[in-house]
């Protein structure tokens, strides 16, 4: 029997120079690990109706889908997971942690410094490729 393909889509909402992180729940699996909010693709919608609806549920947030910024598949021990990762505004609404420890605004340069879970580290590499290549060019 072939396995269905385990797809996730996750949110980078930048804001001033700073991305929003959220903290795993310290009962979730990776637990107080860092991560881009997002969750898995529930049968019958699109990638950007899942990332719309996860951050709603997760962090009480209306968002609007920007672009993709990546693309990426992580073994996580049992299967492939497709990421897809979305440059996406906070359209409205008062974040409240729904399934998170905490949530923090960090700015891009420190992204480094926090403890990411491995699928979302080629993210981070990303972003701080881009706000150096930004502020070579200013």
């Amino acid at each position: 029997m072939e396995r269905a393909m385990l797809q996730v889509a996750a949110a980078v909402i930048k804001q001033d120079n700073r991305i929003l992180i959220c903290q795993r729940a310290r009962d979730d699996d990776y637990a107080l690990m860092w991560e881009f909010p997002g969750g898995k693709l529930e049968e019958g919608e699109t990638l950007e109706q899942c990332i719309i609806r996860e951050i709603t549920e997760e962090l009480g947030l209306h968002i609007k889908v920007n672009s993709v910024l990546a693309v990426t598949k992580h073994n996580d021990g049992i299967q492939d997971v497709y990421f897809t990762f979305y440059e996406a505004d906070i359209i409205r609404g008062i974040m409240t942690l729904n399934v998170h420890e905490t949530a923090v605004w960090a700015p891009v340069n420190t992204l480094a410094e926090y403890d990411f879970m491995r699928a979302d580290r080629p993210i981070v590499d990303l972003l701080l490729i881009k706000h150096l290549d930004q502020g070579i060019c200013q």
